[in-house]
């Protein structure tokens, strides 16, 4: 059974949301967007343009994270949590695991087709790293036979 997609209004501008995001996306998750749209894979909510102010849009979600980010900072005195993108080896967040994990790339070089995918724990304290791209993370959660992953760089 093929993962629900959301309807295509409009062709995304990825040119348009990378210069407002301040970087390229990696290519897999833009031509899964392009093909699906945002919506869930296996366990993992996946967001991203095409649902613009609804409760898949991207840049929606990442300003909800960077709110969340900016008061657990101030609580904590800026010691916690890890960086978020656009902060030097910041996450930079794609999608939801189980309604309650983050899962993004860890941002570690200017090309995004070499970042690996993470998981940060709904604690915001345990990161687990997954050194493939997002589309054979996404592809390994699915059930069935095993799935060979594609490693990246």
């Amino acid at each position: 059974m093929d993962p629900p997609r959301i309807p295509r209004r409009t062709e995304i501008s990825w040119s348009a949301l990378e210069e407002s995001l301040g970087t390229r996306l990696p290519a897999d998750y833009r031509g899964l967007i392009d093909d699906r749209g945002p919506g869930v894979v296996a366990d993992v909510v996946i967001y991203g343009p095409g649902d613009a102010g609804g409760t898949l849009d991207l840049i929606g979600w990442l300003d909800g994270i960077q709110r969340l980010v900016a008061s657990l900072r101030t609580i904590t005195c800026d010691h916690f949590p890890p960086p978020f993108y656009p902060e030097v080896g910041g996450i930079l967040p794609w999608g939801l695991l189980h309604g309650r994990h983050i899962v993004g790339w860890a941002v570690t070089s200017d090309d995004p087709d070499t970042w690996p995918v993470v998981v940060l724990n709904s604690e915001f304290d345990g990161l687990t790293l997954h050194q493939v791209t997002a589309t054979s993370y996404l592809l390994a959660r699915l059930p069935g036979p095993e799935v060979q992953q594609i490693p990246i760089g």
